[in-house]
């Protein structure tokens, strides 16, 4: 269904950030290795396209909570690959929190049942 699709799309959007810096927090990953990272660790619910992911990670590197490096592999070709600041560290800390703060208010809000009369 289109609209399932597009409150899909509209979730990953706002969980995005948090994903890529916690999975940048664990080892540097260039571009296409943090999308398929994504899609495998998470059983293929939470896969986004390069080009969804590229403009994140250009945002976090303007906010200085990554930086990028630009390695050779090969005689020809080059990645660019992904790490995490401190600055990065710090505030994924903060959005962790507030997303399971979040979450267990949703948790909280979907699993209510108002009291017998």
């Amino acid at each position: 269904m289109k609209e399932d699709a597009s409150l899909q799309n509209h979730f990953k959007k706002g969980i995005s950030t948090l994903v890529a810096l916690s999975l940048l927090q664990n080892q540097r990953m260039y571009g296409y290795e943090l999308v398929q990272t994504m899609e495998k660790v998470s059983g293929g619910r939470f896969a986004l396209q390069e080009g969804t992911l590229y403009p994140i990670l250009y945002r976090l590197v303007d906010q200085g909570l990554i930086e990028s490096e630009r390695v050779m592999v090969g005689k020809r070709m080059s990645r660019v690959y992904y790490q995490i600041t401190p600055k990065g560290v710090e505030y994924l800390a903060k959005i962790r929190q507030e997303y399971e703060d979040i979450t267990a208010g949703v948790a909280a809000l979907l699993d209510y049942r108002p009291p017998e009369p």
